[in-house]
């Protein structure tokens, strides 16, 4: 037990601390919140009475009433140190003293004895089921008491007067007995429903654990990789295949698993509920991460990796991604803070993606590895050419550091900077090693300077475009009603996948839209020449004939508004190649999934302002 007993641990009470150590705190907390708020409720009861007694001095129980006014207060106290069943038998049992003490000073006219009925309840509510034989005794407590002050405290009842007992007692009876009823009813009802949030966590742990389980066979399955290295060249068009496959194999299900969560988190859930949601939800998010990491870690080994050279604004970027980890830093209690310097233009040329990939590795591990501080992102200007600039992005934390002779080392493959830093954050050590090998390919550099308990800071140096601002006309999807927009929308969904088609059906039913779904590109096909639609959302792998076909087939049509509708790609496959054949074939714009249900709707809603 705790060594920590005081009366100052009133105040923790208070705050809602717990004065007992981690490993003292049971699990469940039944009747905890019932005991404390009863115990000080009549703390204040009793300090009434002693007030009304001190000022009444024809019965002098003050003594009595201060006594009882201080076991009231000291029970949580007890109960926190960790005797709550001790500090629960105490409670009713100073409650069933306290009914005899003011019954016998008031007599029985005042009928302060039918306080036992709820003192009965309170032993109920007290004690779970696991708990039935102290609940018994208190109830039982209770029925003595009332037994001793009715025969032998008022000795007023009459043994010949047989029909008023008979009534009196059938009263009572009734009256003890609804009361079990009601309060055993309650108690079930309130176990019953502790208990299926329980079964949800052990569903929510299972789960984790195959995730954990998938994640161990597919670190195993990358050294397996590693060894065949020397083949890789002679197997770059069958790794290229079976990259697409995989991504495609593997999103496909993510897709209904980040999908659910997301609907089930905007359903109001209960705050038991919500938990188990925000769990699943993060383990999901963790696992496509990893996927991801594998992905691109196997795309550079096989020299499939390739950048895009766009115009973007660089302050939308790192708002993008400050907001991302806002919850992460604010969840421990860290400041997440962002410098831009005001010589860097806005508008820049180069790899918006693979910017954001490279800093977010290096932000989630300094988040990952800092328990108090800080975490900074300072953007500088290196030089400042006539239409190119070098930029420096600087991560700095002041989390656990790394030892000098193991720096060089964290950027190799599955390597993180020690063992006890794997047990304890987890982690393939993919991160820092696919964004080194990112920064490198683009011509710029990847340095960290750390010290042992002193933090790190992170060095990116890239070159960029200068990008000339142009002003681009687009539907600002946050200044219009989304289910205005897309209500009466015509919809055709071409998905083979069942769980796929029953997510993308909850998320279009929120916003109104008609909805057709067909399970393959033939039925696409025959579907548009037999009725109008505004849109097409077109899988890319489906039987009989795939999205690419379907795509060429309805651009064929003869009426001119089925051949022109818009086609959005559903692609699980993220590589380049497979996104310049959806626009290649025709299709108008493309959402990878597991999609992002903001960026899905704001690309509806921009289509459908734009319908005549």
């Amino acid at each position: 037990m705790s060594a920590r007993f005081s009366l100052t641990g009133i105040s923790d009470i208070a705050l809602g601390k717990d004065l007992r150590d981690d490993t003292e705190i049971e699990h469940s907390r039944k009747g905890m919140s019932v005991l404390n708020s009863v115990s000080f409720f009549l703390a204040g009861v009793s300090v009434l009475f002693l007030i009304a007694f001190q000022i009444n001095e024809s019965v002098s129980l003050t003594w009595f009433f201060l006594s009882i006014a201080l076991a009231f207060l000291l029970i949580p106290i007890l109960a926190r140190q960790g005797f709550e069943k001790t500090s629960k038998m105490m409670l009713i049992a100073y409650i069933d003293i306290g009914i005899l003490v003011l019954s016998a000073v008031f007599g029985d006219e005042a009928l302060i004895q039918a306080f036992f009925i709820p003192a009965m309840g309170l032993s109920i509510l007290l004690f779970d089921n696991n708990h039935v034989y102290l609940r018994n005794i208190g109830i039982s407590l209770s029925v003595i008491s009332f037994v001793i002050l009715d025969y032998i405290i008022f000795e007023r009842v009459a043994i010949d007067a047989t029909g008023y007992s008979w009534i009196r007692w059938s009263v009572l009876t009734c009256s003890f007995v609804t009361t079990w009823i009601i309060f055993n009813t309650f108690s079930e009802y309130r176990e019953d429903a502790e208990y299926q949030t329980l079964e949800l966590l052990e569903k929510e742990q299972e789960l984790n654990r195959e995730l954990s389980y998938n994640q161990q066979k597919m670190e195993e399955y990358i050294a397996q990789l590693e060894v065949t290295s020397e083949e890789l060249e002679k197997s770059t068009k069958a790794k290229s295949e079976f990259l697409a496959t995989m991504s495609h194999e593997i999103r496909t299900p993510m897709n209904a698993i980040l999908g659910m969560t997301h609907l089930l988190k905007q359903d109001d859930p209960r705050p038991d509920q919500l938990e188990p949601i925000n769990i699943l939800d993060f383990s999901g998010k963790t696992l496509l991460s990893l996927i991801d990491d594998v992905l691109d870690f196997s795309k550079i080994e096989a020299g499939k990796i390739e950048f895009e050279s766009i115009e973007f604004e660089l302050d939308k970027l790192i708002d993008v991604i400050a907001e991302s980890f806002s919850t992460t830093a604010e969840n421990k209690g860290i400041e997440l803070k962002v410098v831009i310097g005001d010589e860097i233009p806005n508008n820049l040329i180069g790899d918006p993606a693979r910017l954001t990939q490279i800093l977010n590795n290096l932000i989630s591990n300094a988040l990952k590895f800092t328990e108090e501080g800080e975490v900074l992102l300072a953007v500088k200007s290196i030089d400042n050419m006539e239409d190119r600039i070098e930029l420096l992005f600087e991560v700095t934390d002041t989390g656990i550091g790394i030892e000098e002779h193991r720096i060089e080392s964290i950027f190799e493959s599955f390597t993180q900077a020690s063992q006890d830093t794997k047990r304890l954050f987890g982690g393939t050590g993919l991160g820092l090693t696919i964004s080194k090998q990112l920064v490198e390919l683009q011509g710029g550099s990847l340095n960290v300077e750390s010290s042992k308990g002193e933090g790190s800071s992170f060095f990116v140096e890239l070159v960029f475009g200068k990008g000339i601002g142009k002003e681009k006309a687009k539907v600002d999807s946050n200044k219009i009603d989304t289910a205005e927009a897309l209500k009466g929308f015509r919809i055709l969904l071409a998905e083979d996948n069942l769980v796929n088609q029953k997510v993308m059906q909850r998320f279009l039913q929120r916003w109104e839209v008609v909805l057709t779904i067909v399970e393959d590109g033939e039925k696409a096909v025959e579907e548009m020449k037999r009725n109008n639609h505004d849109l097409i959302l077109m899988d890319l792998q489906m039987p009989n004939m795939d999205g690419f076909d379907a795509t060429a087939h309805i651009r064929k049509l003869d009426d001119p508004y089925k051949r022109n509708v818009p086609i959005i790609a559903l692609t699980a496959a993220a590589l380049k190649e497979v996104r310049e054949k959806v626009y290649a074939t025709g299709m108008n714009d493309y959402v990878t999934k597991p999609f992002n249900p903001a960026e899905m709707e704001q690309k509806l809603v921009n289509i459908a302002a734009m319908r005549p």
